[in-house]
């Protein structure tokens, strides 16, 4: 019952404020945390794992040569690095009555998740209670993490609807979900929601067919982002005219070739952890605006792992990414449908890791927790480690 009340929690928190799913994954991962004789399996640890907790080694390391003074987001990351998982593994632990019990849930409080966006997208009623301009912008802000964060979710949900609701009511179940969540992503103006809506489709319905091969075809998608990022995106960018294109995407024209320029200073071990938030000296003029060519973070995972932990930090959390699609291809008990739900949930997290969100926002890391625990909720009881 632990692990269904954290299924809950972890909505409520993506209803209403998004930022808390990190907290929602801890706090679950507490409460069904399995007894430790069952713990004791998961040592030696699994060889994808450790290289990922080098690579977190790796970015508390380059604290020291940080000129970014606050190294509290180091701690954040690895008390993730630990937490989060346990939550996948106790959901995993589960079998029989209780597995069915936290299927239900899950799949109950994941289908309602996009209720409040889209009470809000049709009548503005949320953002109203909220009296200044800056906490209405902030609530919106937030509401596109959560729609995000359906997003991703949808997937392994699509595959529990037609698991539990075989037939035709869980495929028309499945498609209501893939609807709301495209309306709800084009009124709150996430237009790479539909893009990762559009890449998940499509991987999902290769997975279905070819589960193992689309997760290594995902798996080399994710190391091309990683590591070639730097030649990539800035040259990419760069012929374009940023004044014909939306503001987001005008910004990202003049923020990529910079974040690239800055990258080839300290290419081998890069400028340290959280160090985006120190390039604000260097502005440009857009649409009347002085902007800083670097707000926070490059908005793209391979330019920030680059620019903050650089060829070390790319090498290998490259090592970890290659490692964990290898092993998730070679799961025995694989299906298609669980297929399907791993390579889309992967591909819609490619583009919101490519174009949306900063590589360490601990929201997104505990979100990949939540989303991989449905992803096993999708498949067969498990029957081993494997």
């Amino acid at each position: 019952m632990a692990a269904a009340f954290g299924f809950a929690l972890i909505a409520v928190f993506v209803m209403g404020y998004a930022l808390g799913v990190a907290v929602g994954v801890a706090f679950a991962a507490l409460i069904a945390l399995p007894p430790w004789r069952r713990l004791q399996r998961l040592l030696p640890l699994d060889l994808s794992f450790s290289v990922f907790l080098m690579f977190i080694a790796w970015a508390w390391l380059s604290t020291i040569w940080s000129p970014y003074d606050n190294s509290g987001q180091a701690l954040r990351m690895a008390t993730g690095a630990f937490l989060y998982p346990l939550f996948v593994y106790a959901v995993w632990s589960l079998r029989g009555k209780a597995r069915r019990i936290v299927m239900l849930t899950a799949l109950v409080s994941g289908s309602a998740m996009a209720l409040p966006y889209l009470l809000e997208g049709f009548t503005g009623i949320i953002s109203h209670f909220f009296a200044s301009g800056a906490d209405r912008d902030d609530y919106l802000r937030d509401a596109t993490r959560g729609v995000s964060a359906i997003i991703m979710a949808l997937p392994p949900l699509a595959v529990l609807w037609m698991k539990l609701q075989p037939g035709w009511r869980g495929r028309v179940a499945a498609g209501l979900l893939v609807v709301v969540a495209a309306i709800i992503s084009w009124q709150f103006h996430l237009f790479a929601g539909l893009v990762a809506l559009g890449a998940g489709g499509f991987f999902f319905a290769l997975g279905y067919r070819w589960p193992r091969s689309t997760i290594l075809m995902i798996t080399l998608a994710y190391l091309t982002m990683l590591l070639l990022a730097p030649l990539l995106l800035p040259n990419l960018v760069a012929p374009l005219d940023g004044d014909n294109l939306p503001f987001s995407w005008a910004w990202r024209v003049k923020m990529w070739p910079y974040t690239g320029a800055q990258i080839g200073m300290h290419p081998f071990i890069g400028w340290g952890l959280d160090a985006s938030r120190t390039f604000t000296h260097d502005v440009f003029k857009m649409h009347g605006y002085t902007l800083n060519y670097l707000s926070y973070h490059p908005h793209d995972f391979g330019l920030q792992v680059w620019l903050e932990t650089g060829l070390v930090g790319a090498l290998i959390l490259g090592m970890a990414i290659l490692l964990f699609g290898l092993r998730l291809a070679g799961i025995s008990s694989l299906t298609h449908p669980q297929g399907a739900a791993i390579a889309g949930s992967a591909a819609v997290y490619l583009v919101f890791f490519s174009v949306t969100y900063g590589a360490w926002q601990e929201w997104l890391w505990a979100s990949v927790a939540w989303v991989a625990a449905l992803c096993i909720l999708a498949g067969p009881e498990p029957r081993d480690r494997s």
